[in-house]
């Protein structure tokens, strides 16, 4: 039977210059089988960095995701590229059945 957990993990705290640092990822794990011997699947995307000041002001960065841009751009260009090469082939058979 497969499990779905979903979290936060964090990095850090990291200190530089009097500022701390914590890195926040969005952690997906699956685990598949019921017992201790299943097999374990886990990704995990960066969701925001957390910065504290020396005068105790915390700033929250966010990371964009550009993993779903990047997955959509590929399959575009996947797609223009299979036209194309459709495109081609076609208008050379049409050139050679009118030479005949």
């Amino acid at each position: 039977m497969a499990a779905l957990q979903r979290g936060e993990t964090t990095i850090g705290p990291l200190a530089h210059e009097g500022r701390t640092i914590t890195l926040v990822a969005r952690t997906t794990a699956v685990h598949l089988g019921g017992d201790g011997n299943g097999a374990l699947g886990v990704y995990a995307r960066p969701a925001h960095v957390e910065v504290l000041e020396e005068d105790g002001q915390r700033h929250i960065v966010r990371v964009p995701d550009i993993e779903g841009m990047l997955v959509a751009a590929i399959a575009l260009g996947a797609a223009v590229s299979i036209y194309a090469l459709r495109y081609s082939r076609t208008s050379r058979n049409r050139t050679r059945r009118t030479r005949r």
